[in-house]
């Protein structure tokens, strides 16, 4: 299966397994990213114990080469010697050492064939975890700008639904202030017009001399007029 189906299947198991509000797409991609690095690790040492055990039979094979040269050169001693006991212990030896020696050229030419589709599938693999790495963040940063938008956008809401009724009272406010000052600006036209009276003159020193004169006028009449019918009473009473 391929890295994006791998992806796909985690992202459906864990639909399937969780509501789709409680489920943040970050993390499943920080998991999903997580064993693909576990993957990658894997097949990195993999690698590297194959080119360990290779390494290690070159250096079996060499020092079966060198076995089987000096067997040989013990051999030509042993028969200018004589001792042809010897030579055919040195060349059983030997003999021995070279079927060895093509044991591990063909258990080297097998583990070089796995190194090199080892290597491949390493370099693939590299590729996807670097590929899913940067779309990986591309769209955490997405999700994390889309998140901080609707975040703005229900606060925005929220601010309009309490501040509703603060601008309501504002513009109320704002209106009695219009009236008010409507009604100064009418009243002052008025005064000046001298269509009302200005209470502040009217209750000055001289509307208190005129009401004072007026009040001693009255006075005198009434005195009078008592006067009179006191005189048109007196005869009668006599």
């Amino acid at each position: 299966m391929s890295l994006w189906g791998r992806l796909r299947q985690l992202f459906h198991g864990r639909a399937d397994t969780a509501p789709e509000e409680a489920v943040d797409p970050r993390e499943t991609l920080d998991r999903a990213y997580a064993r693909q690095l576990q993957l990658q690790q894997k097949m990195r040492q993999g690698v590297a114990d194959v080119v360990t055990s290779r390494k290690r039979i070159e250096l079996q094979a060499r020092q079966l080469e060198r076995s089987a040269v000096k067997l040989e050169g013990q051999a030509r001693q042993a028969l200018q010697q004589g001792h042809e006991d010897l030579v055919r212990e040195a060349l059983s030896r030997r003999a021995l050492a070279l079927s060895e020696l093509e044991d591990l050229k063909e258990h080297n030419a097998l583990l070089a064939a796995g190194e090199a589709q080892l290597l491949e599938a390493a370099r693939r693999v590299d590729f996807q975890v670097q590929q899913f790495r940067t779309r990986k963040e591309a769209v955490k940063s997405v999700y994390t700008a889309a998140q901080a938008r609707t975040r703005a956008g229900e606060s925005l809401a929220g601010v309009d639904r309490d501040d509703s009724e603060l601008l309501l009272a504002l513009q109320r406010a704002e209106n009695k202030i219009i009236d008010t000052q409507a009604r100064a600006e009418a009243l002052e036209g008025l005064l000046a017009s001298g269509t009302l009276e200005d209470v502040s003159v009217a209750r000055g020193p001289v509307y208190r001399e005129l009401a004072a004169g007026n009040s001693q006028d009255d006075v005198s009449d009434e005195l009078a007029r008592l006067k009179e019918s006191t005189a048109d009473e007196r005869p009668a009473s006599q």
